[in-house]
């Protein structure tokens, strides 16, 4: 059961990463309407994602307490959340600081969640 959702964690990262690749390039940039399934797809996606990342941590036994790992990749959660926010919502040079600075959040989530290591770039 593990694995099932563990894959089913890892297939969401990869929906998610790709719908906002999508919103950001093919909407927020040559604002082209949005349709109705890529104005609600992320959110029910990003929903599941993170219930299966907290299913996995409970089953795991980790938490940000005993695994500071976690809660460096919480925290890059919310920066990946705001600045997201602010690659679709905001203009010019402020919209592509924010599609950089979520991507990077992105990354580093996924090299923390790789390596079980917040400072893996040490």
């Amino acid at each position: 059961m593990y694995m099932g959702i563990k894959h089913s964690h890892m297939l969401l990262v990869a929906l998610s990463v790709i719908l906002f690749e999508i919103r950001f390039w093919g909407f927020a940039l040559r604002n082209k309407p949005k349709g109705k399934l890529l104005t609600v797809a992320p959110h029910v996606i990003d929903t599941l994602l993170l219930a299966s990342g907290l299913t996995l941590a409970i089953m795991a036994g980790f938490s940000p307490g005993n695994s500071p790992w976690l809660l460096y990749k919480l925290v890059a959660l919310i920066g990946y959340i705001g600045f997201g926010i602010m690659a679709m919502k905001a203009q010019g040079s402020l919209r592509w600081t924010g599609f950089f600075a979520s991507t990077l959040c992105f990354v580093y989530m996924l090299m923390t969640a790789l390596t079980k290591n917040p400072y893996f770039f040490f």
